[in-house]
């Protein structure tokens, strides 16, 4: 029986692993005009806007079932409000989840999940006199416009406070000459996943260059990467700088994560999830499956020893299920030969229910059988064994 440390209070302490970004299914779009016409307009680029974030694929406007789609967009909205930004009339719109995951699905379009990873931008600004670097709230364009050019994609971005602890712990000639040990120590405390350092070059037209950095690692991962950081260039206007660079950052990572569910679904299968030692592994693994993209259910239906069998109701194909828990670091597959067949369990998923007692150290969870057992075994095929990185 798997032996529980931890009290069930102590998932609320689970660490988070990416941000969660929670507007995808809502956009704001300007009102051009004030007719019916206009008003279709904008509620037909506000479905197209949402579909580009949740996608995280620019591309997917050429979809043929897509554009159909966006014609037709009242179907998909399920809250809508007028309002007035920076003296004009706008429209704001909120799209129904399920019914947009449905039109992905039958458009055979990807689908980036809602955790995102979390980017950290340094960033700073040569104005032909010095170089500043660029806080979280400073009032330059550039900050503002790369803020703006994220939330268009679902990218979370974090721009540093600036306060004292970031003041001492790093300087603009770090950030210039891409020293990235001092980058990296004064980046630990924003728990980022991922590093853009940017370098701004005002020009003298009024123009601006951007030469960045992106490193798609952990700040205390850089160092030991085998792989070099992405990097790019790019001239024009703030807007149109901010964009594609951010752009091409959010490409790079809705490439690795978002996945596509259209096609033949996996139907059910078991998966074996080794090393988990505590209420706090168990749960987390539990949230972690449940949030997969490819993921329709996922029930605990086997525990024994430190290992716990769950059956998955797979919303995509397999390969799809693979390619995405590959991403998560949190798990890792085994490199086991054999196929593990369990003993013969109940029908029912298992429920488990920590007890609490008043002695932490003899905390224990059972499993509550509620049915007579069946002959067949959960069988857990080797590609689908798995362990736990606690």
């Amino acid at each position: 029986m798997l032996r529980f440390a931890l009290l069930f209070l102590a998932v609320l302490a689970l660490p988070v692993q990416a941000a969660t970004v929670n507007d995808l299914y809502q956009t704001q779009v300007t009102l051009i005009g004030s007719d019916q016409q206009a008003d279709q307009a904008a509620r037909e680029q506000g479905l197209a806007n949402v579909l580009v974030k949740i996608s995280g694929n620019t591309d997917i406007l050429n979809n043929s079932a897509i554009k159909a789609a966006i014609t037709n967009s009242g179907r998909y909205i399920s809250q809508f409000g007028y309002n007035q930004v920076n003296g004009q009339r706008a429209i704001d719109l909120s799209f129904d989840k399920n019914q947009i995951k449905q039109l992905l699905i039958q458009s055979k379009a990807s689908i980036w999940k809602d955790q995102r990873p979390n980017i950290l931008v340094w960033m700073v600004d040569n104005d032909g006199q010095q170089r500043n670097i660029l806080w979280d709230q400073s009032t330059n364009a550039l900050v503002s416009d790369t803020k703006q050019a994220a939330d268009s994609r679902g990218l979370p971005l974090t721009f540093p406070v600036g306060d004292m602890t970031d003041a001492t712990a790093i300087n603009v000639s770090d950030l210039w000459g891409n020293f990235i040990d001092p980058i990296a120590a004064a980046s630990t405390r924003y728990h980022a996943d991922g590093l853009l350092l940017v370098k701004a070059q005002q020009q003298p037209d009024g123009t601006v260059s951007l030469n960045w950095q992106f490193y798609p690692q952990q700040p205390n991962k850089i160092a030991t990467a085998d792989t070099q950081p992405i990097t790019g260039t790019t001239s024009g206007t703030l807007a149109q700088t901010s964009n594609k660079m951010i752009n091409q950052v959010t490409d790079y990572l809705a490439n690795k994560y978002a996945v596509v569910l259209g096609g033949v679904a996996g139907g059910k299968i078991n998966i074996e999830v080794d090393n988990i030692h505590s209420t706090e592994d168990f749960f987390a693994l539990e949230k972690m499956l449940s949030n997969l993209t490819t993921v329709g259910s996922a029930n605990a239906m086997r525990i024994k020893g430190n290992s716990v069998i769950f059956q998955l109701n797979l919303q995509g194909s397999e390969q799809a299920f693979h390619q995405e828990i590959s991403h998560d670091n949190q798990i890792s597959q085994t490199q086991s030969a054999v196929a593990f067949a369990a003993d013969p369990v109940v029908s029912t998923p298992v429920a488990v229910t920590p007890v609490a007692t008043t002695d932490a150290s003899a905390v224990t969870s059972t499993a509550a059988v509620t049915s007579a057992p069946v002959v067949n075994a959960l069988t857990v095929t080797p590609q689908n064994i798995y362990s736990w990185n606690s």
